[in-house]
C-alpha cells in the first residue's frame, strides 16, 4: 500500500522523484495519444492531457525555483539536458526530410522553431499550416517561455517570498486576456488558445498555488482532488463557456495535482502502477514523435500508427535522449 504522502508545509521541498507524479505525467500522454489515435468528439482529451502536464510542470518548477532555490545555472543545465537533445533531433529530422521531399521551408521558420518562437513567428504560415508535423511544438514553446519567466522572478530581490502574489496577478491577467481574445476576435491571433499569454495560465496557477497550498492543506479531504479533476472536465467539452475553460479548469487542475498526496491510496497506487509511471518517464519522447504518425495516420494500416509512435518514442528515449542527457550532466 502507498501511505499517505506528507503535505509540504511552507518552504518544505518535494522529493526528487514521486511515483504517482510520474503516473500523472503518464496520464497526460495517454490522453494525448487517445485523442490522436482513438479520437472522441465528446471531449478534447488531448488538450486536457497537455493542461494536466502544464499544471504538474508548474508545481515542479515552483518547487525548484522558489522553495529549493536551486541556482539558475543548475536549473538551466537540467532543462537543457532534458529538453534540447531530443527536440533538436526532432526538428532536424522533420526539416531535413521536408527538404529531401522538396517541401521547402524558409530559414526563418527553422530558426523560429529551434528558438521556441514558432507559435509567434512567422505569423503566416502559422504553426498549424506549414504542412509539417510540428503543430504540437506549441506546448514546448509555452513551457520554455514559462521557465524563463519563472526563473527571472528569482532575480528580483524585492519579490522574494512574494512570488505567489506575482503569479496570482499574472494568472489573472492571462484569464482576462482570454476573455478579450474570445470576445474581440478581430484582435486575436488564429488559435490564440495555444499562445503563451493564454496557455501558460495552467502552469502559472499551479506554480503559485504550490507556494500557498500549506494554508489550505489542513482542510483538504481525500475526495476533493478527484472532485476538482471532475470540475475541470467541462472546460474541454464542445462549446464550453469561456470562463469554464479559462478560469475553472486551470484552478481545478492546479488544486488537483497539488493535493494528489492526500487522495485515497487506490488513486495513488493506480498512478504509481508500472504502466502509467513508465509512460510518464517516456512521455516527452513519445509526445515529440507521435505527431508525424498522427498527421499521416491515414497512410498506416489500422492501429499501426500508434504502435509506430510508441516505438519511435522509445527508440528516441533510450538511444538518444537518455545518453545525451547523461553525457551533458557528467561533463557540464
Amino acid at each position: 500500500m502507498i501511505a499517505a504522502a506528507a503535505v509540504p508545509a511552507a518552504g518544505q521541498q518535494l522529493a526528487d522523484r514521486v511515483d504517482y507524479l510520474d503516473g500523472w505525467r503518464g496520464l497526460a500522454i495517454v490522453l494525448v495519444l487517445q485523442s490522436h489515435f482513438l479520437p472522441s468528439h465528446a471531449i478534447d482529451s488531448g488538450q486536457l492531457g497537455v493542461d494536466i502536464f502544464f499544471c504538474l510542470s508548474g508545481l515542479l518548477m515552483s518547487n525548484l525555483l522558489f522553495v529549493k532555490r536551486v541556482s539558475l545555472v543548475h536549473f538551466y543545465k537540467r532543462r537543457i539536458s532534458r529538453i534540447l537533445p531530443a527536440f533538436l533531433l526532432f526538428i532536424t529530422v522533420v526539416y531535413g526530410l521536408a527538404a529531401w521531399a522538396g517541401i521547402g521551408r524558409g530559414w526563418h521558420e527553422i530558426v523560429a522553431s529551434a528558438l521556441f518562437l514558432r507559435t509567434y513567428l512567422p505569423a503566416q504560415p502559422d504553426i498549424w499550416s506549414t504542412g509539417l508535423p510540428i503543430g504540437h511544438l506549441w506546448s514546448l514553446n509555452v513551457e520554455e517561455h514559462s521557465y524563463v519567466f519563472l526563473s527571472l522572478l528569482t532575480l528580483v530581490a524585492v519579490l522574494r517570498k512574494r512570488e505567489a502574489w506575482v503569479l496570482a496577478a499574472v494568472s489573472a491577467a492571462t484569464m482576462a486576456l482570454y476573455y478579450v481574445y474570445e470576445t474581440t476576435p478581430q484582435i486575436a491571433a488564429t488559435s490564440f488558445e495555444i499562445r503563451t499569454e493564454i496557455a501558460a495560465s495552467f502552469l502559472l496557477v499551479s506554480a503559485g498555488y504550490f507556494l500557498v497550498k500549506h494554508r489550505v492543506a489542513p482542510h483538504v479531504r481525500p475526495w476533493m482532488p478527484m472532485l476538482a479533476l471532475g470540475l475541470a472536465v467541462p472546460g474541454y467539452l464542445p462549446h464550453a463557456h469561456w470562463w469554464v475553460s479559462a478560469i475553472v479548469s486551470p484552478l481545478a487542475l492546479a488544486f488537483c495535482v497539488n493535493h494528489l498526496a492526500v487522495t485515497p491510496s487506490a488513486v495513488r497506487q493506480a498512478l504509481a502502477a508500472w504502466p502509467l509511471r513508465r509512460m510518464g518517464i517516456w512521455s516527452y519522447s513519445i509526445y515529440l514523435w507521435q505527431q508525424p504518425f498522427y498527421d499521416y495516420k491515414a497512410s498506416f494500416p489500422a492501429g499501426l500508427a500508434v504502435v509506430g509512435a510508441l516505438l519511435t518514442g522509445l527508440a528516441s528515449f533510450y538511444l538518444f535522449e537518455n545518453p545525451c542527457r547523461d553525457w551533458i550532466n557528467k561533463r557540464w
